[in-house]
């Protein structure tokens, strides 16, 4: 499949194809690293453009946010892509979230990380989507750092500019909070 074959699915078809896609990420060697591998964490990482995505059949939250966006802007969906970062010397955790509104309502895009297909869970005003998904990203942080977790060491902001392909995380990290 290329990329212009994805871009031309239906939204359902789009969605089920981006739930199959194997989670994980492009080093800056160029090779791919998958969840589940011994040293999954041990390289570095390498933003994937959509074109890379779709060629290697590997994404990253991050590289398959930018593909869902890209899909969106294809499509002409209206869409904002939310950025999510808790970074504290104990623990840093990101995560690049598309919700995307379809028939009068928004709904956070399930993407390859996701339990959840189109429609699931809440829907309705961006504001309630995105606090609600907040929200889980928040209880998620406290299950694991207990009274640990500081509010002020959480990021919550759409992402408004382009990404592009072979990036460092360092790199993504910047553009993304400067937003």
């Amino acid at each position: 499949m290329n990329l212009q074959t994805v871009l031309s699915l239906d939204t359902d078809a789009f969605f089920n194809y981006i739930k199959s896609i194997p989670y994980g990420y492009q080093d800056h060697l160029g090779k791919l690293h998958f969840e589940g591998d011994a040293d999954f964490h041990d390289h570095e990482y390498r933003f994937s453009s959509p074109e890379e995505v779709v060629e290697q059949n590997c994404g990253w939250c991050w590289d398959v946010a930018n593909l869902i966006a890209q899909y969106c802007q294809h499509r002409g969906i209206e869409h904002i892509t939310l950025f999510l970062e808790y970074n504290t010397p104990e623990l840093h955790q990101t995560h690049t979230q598309v919700f995307l509104k379809r028939n009068r309502m928004w709904y956070p895009a399930p993407d390859n990380s996701a339990v959840y297909s189109l429609g699931d869970g809440v829907r309705g005003e961006y504001e309630a989507c995105r606090d609600n998904y907040a929200e889980t990203f928040r209880g998620y942080l406290k299950s694991v750092l207990k009274e640990h977790y500081e509010e002020s060491s959480l990021l919550v902001k759409p992402v408004t500019v382009p990404i592009p392909g072979g990036i460092s995380d360092e790199e993504y990290l910047s553009l993304a909070r400067k937003c």
